[in-house]
């Protein structure tokens, strides 16, 4: 075989060295989740929305991004939560001027009309895709995902690195996380 041969074949051969059938469970069947996805799952069950670092969807439905319009934002929402959402604004944001609406734990944030951000008090139907939520641990978030605690003027702030490799902020209070944030803010520092 010639040199060119082999480097051609190389990565095919490693390829199929890497590949696995996954493990029978004690009943017999097929496991295919991870533990962890299996983990997440398990904490979307009562999810209405789900929120990721770049926007927000119904649970089982196609998310919307920042830069979405209002409109669509307020109305998936609204529908998810069978209720209307309650609109305030504040005109004194570091981003400039912006428009919340809060869908109960959810606060929706709207710069110059279109979607920018979310923050997420404790509270039910509301979780991120990769099943965390406030109310958790430290310690259980640290065990699933890459911390960083942030040094600031704002007590227990923090990032996160989530599933999917975006960047969630949050804060915590005695050990326990209290809120959780992606996008554009309007927290003063």
């Amino acid at each position: 075989m010639n040199k060119k041969a082999i480097l051609l074949a190389l990565p095919l051969a490693l390829a199929a060295c890497g590949k696995s059938e996954p493990a029978p469970s004690p009943s017999g069947s097929v496991e295919t989740a991870s533990p962890d996805a299996q983990r997440a799952s398990d904490r979307l069950s009562g999810a209405k929305i789900v929120l990721d670092a770049n926007g927000l969807g119904a649970k089982g439905g196609i998310p919307l991004r920042f830069g979405a319009t209002r409109t669509e934002v307020d109305a998936l929402a609204a529908k998810s939560f069978g209720a209307e959402g309650e609109k305030s604004s504040n005109g004194e944001c570091g981003a400039g001027p912006m428009d919340f609406s809060q869908y109960g734990p959810l606060q929706v944030a709207y710069l110059d009309g279109k979607f920018a951000g979310w923050f997420l008090r404790t509270g039910g139907g509301v979780v991120t895709s990769d099943g965390i939520r406030p109310g958790i641990t430290m310690d259980a978030l640290k065990g699933e995902r890459q911390v960083r605690e942030i040094e600031s003027t704002l007590p227990g702030e923090f990032e996160y690195t989530t599933a999917d490799y975006g960047t969630i902020m949050g804060f915590a209070e005695g050990g326990k996380i209290t809120s959780l944030a992606a996008g554009v803010t309007c927290f003063f520092r």
